[in-house]
């Protein structure tokens, strides 16, 4: 058997190695094969990437300059990107011609980390080896240098910031922090110059925070403001004294200590309901007492005041007080009631102090109207005015010297 040619055996081998040396030889010069596996590439040693890349950094996008490859075998490049913890390269553009010099990478995240590489690939698509890894950074926007939260407004706080002087800055979020500490979105204002903002519908003496992010047409957001806090006006404080009288005849009359606020403008009285508590009077600040007429004895009811300053905010409520008109006398009791010597004779005992004077009704079989006497001074009425074979009804009633009538007593009936 002939043996094989020495020179082509050794050729062979020769050839072999100097694949298998190429191939090691494009893998170490080109880490995006060894970090992304799953997009091979095809290596042209004789192609040389873009070299002399500079970038110039933004928000939200990072731009790139280089020199033209003069080499007329290539035809465009490509760009690889991974952000600076990411463990693979992704291809993100492909230009199709070796004059073109600049691109600029958009949407990117701010004050975030990238690397890049460049290669250059020719009409078969073949690929130089990538370029040196290039870092660059996007920038972020500055946070606002002034902010202010303006208390002692009623119902309202007034926040006030500097315009940010970055022209890249489209407009402004305003957070405020919640009753769990949590930041939440307030509003936002789509306007660099515009720097003023009125929180309104807000409770009485509260305080609130805020802070502030400036935004760019991407709705980048800058680093947050320092934090703003104010409180809103308080209310006045309760009026003091109220008081309410109980011993006057259909009126209660109210009366309290003239408000110390100079800012209070008015007065709201409110008198209890079935509904709860109702307006029942507006009153100037001067005023210190006030008549509820009311066409009732024994009446009442539970008052309460509000002092309203300028700016239409009440004051704290104080405790309500009781007020009720005058009862009436307390109805007298007949302990005697008998006809002697052709007359009648009642006697009763008083049971109410207040009593100045009594009125005795009668009520005759033979006549339908009833009968009053007045001006009874002393607890006992005498009746000559009666007729044999006639039944009479009697009852007596007490007066105060306000004119209010007790109850009638019981009738006794009384027979001639």
């Amino acid at each position: 058997m002939k043996r094989p040619n020495t020179y082509i055996l050794k050729l062979f081998c020769y050839a072999f190695l100097l694949l298998i040396s190429y191939s090691c030889s494009s893998t170490l010069n080109n880490p995006l094969s060894s970090l992304n596996p799953n997009t091979p590439q095809t290596i042209n040693n004789n192609l040389t990437p873009p070299n002399d890349i500079n970038t110039l950094t933004d928000i939200n996008t990072i731009a790139f300059e280089w020199q033209i490859v003069p080499d007329s075998n290539t035809i465009g490049y490509q760009i690889y990107r991974k952000k600076a913890n990411e463990q693979n390269f992704q291809k993100i553009a492909t230009l199709d011609s070796r004059f073109i010099t600049h691109y600029a990478d958009t949407k990117l995240t701010p004050n975030t980390d990238y690397l890049y590489q460049f290669a250059s690939f020719d009409t078969s698509k073949n690929i130089s080896p990538y370029s040196p890894i290039i870092e660059a950074k996007t920038q972020t926007l500055a946070p606002l240098s002034y902010i202010k939260a303006i208390s002692n407004y009623p119902r309202i706080i007034k926040i006030l910031w500097n315009p940010h002087p970055d022209l890249r800055v489209t407009g402004y979020l305003i957070e405020k922090k919640n009753k769990n500490g949590d930041w939440k979105e307030l509003t936002k204002i789509p306007n660099r110059l515009l720097v003023e903002y009125l929180d309104k519908n807000l409770e009485d003496n509260t305080t609130n925070e805020y802070r502030i992010y400036a935004y760019n047409a991407n709705q980048s957001l800058s680093e947050p403001s320092e934090v703003a806090i104010a409180t809103t006006k308080p209310k006045p404080i309760s009026v003091s004294n109220l008081q309410a009288t109980n011993n006057l005849p259909r009126k209660i009359t109210l009366q309290w200590d003239k408000h110390p606020n100079p800012e209070v403008t008015h007065y709201t009285l409110l008198r209890s309901s079935l509904l709860g508590f109702s307006k029942l009077q507006t009153l100037d600040s001067s005023a210190t007492n006030y008549t509820d007429i009311i066409d009732k004895d024994g009446q009442s009811y539970e008052y309460k005041i509000l002092a309203i300053d300028k700016d239409g905010i009440p004051s704290l409520e104080s405790p309500p007080v009781t007020g009720s008109t005058l009862q009436i006398p307390a109805t007298p009791l007949i302990t005697y009631a008998q006809i002697e010597n052709n007359a009648v004779i009642l006697r009763w005992t008083p049971q109410d102090d207040r009593a100045t004077e009594y009125i005795v009704y009668k009520k005759s079989s033979f006549f339908s109207e009833i009968l009053r006497y007045n001006k009874v001074l002393t607890p006992e009425f005498i009746d000559r005015e009666i007729t044999p074979g006639q039944k009479y009804d009697y009852s007596v009633s007490a007066l105060d010297s306000n004119g209010l009538e007790s109850k009638q007593t019981k009738e006794v009936t009384l027979s001639f």
